[in-house]
């Protein structure tokens, strides 16, 4: 697949609508084979190759840096829980599957209002009414002003536990991690490249077909 035809927005467009529950790359594989400073017109796409393909384990690798630099500071690690879930909502499957285990619990309670709320949400928890434009919508509401709202929230309360500084070091340590990994690991070539280049297409395009069970690159 040639990666330098992909935008970033492509790219994060595919980000925002894969399954992001699948099991990240094994040690082994992740820590693989690295290589030296690619030439000038190959580190990006390698960055965006390596983004896709090991998005989650560079998800864990930033929730670890988050979570050793506030260790000390439980209020703030709260506060980066609720950015983390918001920024997560922004996720279509995130979104959707967070929508109906919060209309299952509100069935249990008052079965009434759980059925208004998905009537409010066009027959389903995630999704808009059939035929009109993609909208995700968790419990009724937009989907992206719950993000802003989460995102609001835990700002603030970041804000208040005075861990701006401590924001600072995660961020570094964690993006750091992740970009250093993605410009210095070599793409894995021994996987079907055709299943590749039809998930991605699939994915970025929205119509998340069955091609989510092999990412590998």
């Amino acid at each position: 697949m040639d990666w330098a035809n992909v935008t970033f927005e492509e790219l994060l467009s595919s980000l925002q609508e894969v399954d992001w529950t699948m099991p990240p790359r094994s040690p082994k594989e992740f820590f693989g084979k690295f290589t030296g400073l690619p030439d000038q017109d190959k580190v990006v796409p390698r960055i965006k190759c390596n983004l896709y393909y090991y998005r989650t384990n560079y998800l864990l690798l930033v929730l670890l840096a988050f979570c050793g630099a506030f260790l000390r500071n439980i209020g703030a690690l709260v506060a980066i829980g609720i950015c983390a879930l918001g920024c997560l909502c922004l996720n279509d499957t995130f979104a959707t599957s967070l929508s109906d285990r919060i209309l299952r619990l509100i069935r249990r309670i008052h079965p009434p209002l759980a059925q208004r709320l998905r009537a409010q949400s066009g027959g389903h928890a995630g999704l808009g009414a059939p035929g009109k434009a993609r909208e995700v919508k968790i419990v009724g509401v937009k989907r992206n002003l719950v993000a802003f709202v989460m995102l609001a929230i835990g700002i603030i309360l970041l804000y208040r536990t005075k861990a701006l500084l401590t924001l600072a070091i995660a961020v570094i340590l964690g993006d750091g991690g992740v970009l250093l990994h993605a410009v210095f690991r070599a793409p894995n070539l021994k996987s079907r490249m055709a299943s590749a280049r039809q998930e991605f297409r699939a994915v970025w395009r929205g119509y998340q077909t069955d091609f989510g069970h092999d990412y590998t690159l």
